[in-house]
């Protein structure tokens, strides 16, 4: 979307700073309580500023970390590499230690129930995941190349360029975020790109980021009408062969996902289901069957229509990572035969791909499905296990 400025002869085009006229924009971006940031809203938990970058640790409305990194202009490797340290330091942390470093007013559990309008969380629901999300108005082919090999080891790191607007000389910034096409083909793609713009003010950006919460989990702002025609994969009007945009697409299966696994698993699906590096939905059990969430359910969809299913292992000891992959060696010849899916040499996991000519209302319900049948044919072999 073009944006313009009124003068007396009439509108005149506003062009993006360039990366080297942004002095403060890093800072300015992590002022505030939280907001959206290109993705879905975040409420931070302590921010620091030096020189031309800035970081902050946040937490979503389900409770999993987010570790910011933003920087003035161009994104560094440097800048990936300390939202990795923060995210591996914070990754251990219980609510006590979040809690403790939390720079609100209030108790971190109160801040975050009236942050999202939600119900308080217990404290065991903070932190049972991290991700990393990356602000700038450039990213360097290293950064991207960090980010993406990062997300290929499952730890979620989303790349979400700023195109920011304004006087240079002021503190005050229009900032857009977006995804490029680079970025998302380096599989590091913000969870939802709606091209909306925020004032983002140098000295308090509140109002920016209460103003720019529209859709978030929680809030009573107004879904609006893109958001309300993914609820068409699961029963709504809209006509089954109009093409769906990517994260309309993957809001439609997310909540197919999450109402096909009530009652399988004994855990709220909200809390078990989350959509990750803007093209992937992760399901975490987290029972002792299943070592404490070392085995997830996933499933990745790319914009050319190739859908991705698939049971990953990751995270925890090695002891419960050896359960899980001893559990696969056990019912290899089934995975393959019976479900048709492809075991990896290292037993760490399994796969298949499907292919849809459209992503459409019928390709998400045929999504819903596939890792319906998935889990079910899974899931029985892990419990019994």
């Amino acid at each position: 979307m073009n944006l313009y400025r009124t003068s007396e002869s009439g509108l005149v085009p506003v062009q993006p700073l360039g990366t080297d006229e942004t002095d403060g924009l890093a800072g300015a971006l992590l002022r505030g309580r939280g907001g959206p940031l290109g993705a879905e809203n975040v409420l931070f938990v302590e921010t620091t500023v030096e020189d031309d970058i800035a970081a902050a640790l946040a937490v979503d409305a389900a409770g999993t970390a987010v570790v910011v990194g933003a920087a003035d202009g161009e994104v560094g490797s440097d800048v990936v590499t300390d939202a990795l340290q923060r995210a591996s330091a914070v990754a251990d942390s219980g609510y006590e230690a979040l809690a403790e470093r939390f720079e609100g007013d209030e108790e971190l559990r109160a801040a975050h129930a009236a942050y999202f309008n939600r119900e308080p969380l217990a404290p065991a629901a903070f932190n049972d995941d991290q991700r990393v999300r990356l602000l700038g108005t450039a990213f360097a082919e290293d950064a991207l190349e960090l980010a993406s090999f990062l997300s290929d080891r499952e730890l979620a790191v989303d790349a979400v360029p700023v195109e920011a607007f304004g006087d240079p000389a002021s503190d005050q910034y229009l900032a857009r975020f977006d995804v490029d096409e680079e970025t998302a083909d380096a599989g590091a793609g913000a969870d939802s790109t709606d091209g909306s713009e925020q004032w983002v003010a140098g000295g308090s950006a509140v109002s920016a980021s209460e103003d720019g919460n529209a859709g978030a989990e929680g809030t009573d702002e107004p879904v609006s009408e893109e958001s309300t025609s993914a609820k068409g994969a699961t029963g709504t009007e809209q006509s089954s062969d109009e093409p769906l945009d990517l994260p309309v697409l993957l809001d439609a299966v997310a909540e197919g996902v999450k109402e096909r696994l009530r009652g399988t698993f004994d855990a709220d699906p909200e809390r078990l289901a989350s959509l990750e590096r803007g093209n992937e939905l992760l399901v975490r059990p987290n029972a002792p069957a299943y070592a404490g969430g070392v085995l997830r359910y996933r499933m990745q969809t790319e914009r050319d229509g190739t859908v991705e299913f698939g049971v990953s292992i990751y995270g925890g000891s090695e002891a419960e990572k050896e359960q899980m992959r001893a559990l696969i060696r056990d019912h290899e010849a089934a995975i393959e035969e019976e479900l048709g899916y492809e075991v990896s040499d290292r037993y760490d996991g399994f796969h298949a791909e499907r292919e849809f000519p459209t992503l459409d209302q019928v390709a998400a319900s045929e999504i819903v499905d596939e890792f319906d049948r998935l889990v079910r044919f899974f899931h029985p072999r892990v419990m019994r296990t």
